[in-house]
């Protein structure tokens, strides 16, 4: 959004003006990307990006040829791929001429004073972060420590490739809420309160809180935030999640609760 607002970028603006060999690239907004509508999907369970990483433009044009498809039955419809937002990082690293990474530096980590976020390549340069391990389960049920490729995390751009402690998470979620990091009117664009909740550019908004959730590489996190971003419920796990779908839904039901709470 902060590129909305320096007039670089429109919601409206379509996919294939930054990257037409995309299918369909002429029928997706920028908006349906940030709100999951724009019908792109992975073709199958292989990583995103180049199978040994040589530079972010260069991993989303091997997914443009390789791993991106289309399905019009998904097309306006909410459906969850990390694919839309590899596409945002890529068509943002465009319109500025910088880095992903760089973007980020600046607008939250340097900005906002974060000590414990860092890029999962990057964590052994920062003595800050220190990274739980992981669990999976093996082929006879039993949980082992799951290796974590930098390769594969490299690909996930935008999607999955930044770790942060939990006072991190909060104080960079309140901050764009709060309108440090975007106006009040792109606030209200993306982060409107609706029921049922909407999802937009992260969060599901629903009409007192935002709610976002996360699984893989062995990691789940589950994290909810109040619209004046005075309450805050962050669930963390670091092996599978039984049941991923009721604990959103338990998760959701603590957050009202603590919401209607007396303070």
């Amino acid at each position: 959004m902060k590129q909305v607002e320096q007039k670089k970028l429109k919601l409206n603006d379509k996919l294939s003006k930054f990257y037409p060999q995309v299918s369909h690239a002429n029928q997706i907004t920028i908006g349906q990307l940030l709100t999951m509508e724009a019908g792109l999907q992975r073709k199958d369970e292989s990583s995103y990006g180049t199978p040994v990483f040589k530079n972010n433009q260069a991993g989303i044009k091997y997914d443009i040829k390789h791993n991106i498809v289309f399905d019009k039955k998904q097309y306006n419809q909410r459906f969850y791929s990390s694919i839309n937002y590899i596409l945002l990082s890529g068509v943002l690293e465009k319109v500025t001429h910088k880095s992903y990474e760089s973007l980020v530096k600046d607008t939250y980590i340097k900005k906002l004073g974060l000590s414990e976020t860092e890029f999962y390549w990057d964590i052994p340069k920062n003595r800050h972060i220190k990274v739980a391990v992981p669990y999976t389960k093996n082929s006879q049920g039993y949980l082992v420590p799951h290796s974590v490729s930098v390769d594969r995390v490299r690909g996930d751009l935008g999607a999955g490739s930044l770790v942060m402690s939990n006072s991190d998470l909060y104080r960079a979620t309140s901050a764009i809420l709060n309108g440090e990091i975007i106006k009040p009117s792109s606030i209200q664009t993306v982060y409107a309160p609706a029921d049922p909740a909407k999802y937009n550019a992260g969060f599901y908004n629903f009409p007192d809180f935002h709610s976002s959730n996360g699984s893989g590489d062995g990691y789940t996190t589950y994290y909810r935030i109040s619209n004046d971003t005075r309450d805050v419920l962050v669930v963390q796990s670091n092996y599978p999640v039984k049941d991923y779908f009721k604990v959103r839904e338990i998760c959701n039901d603590l957050m009202e609760n603590l919401i209607k709470s007396p303070s």
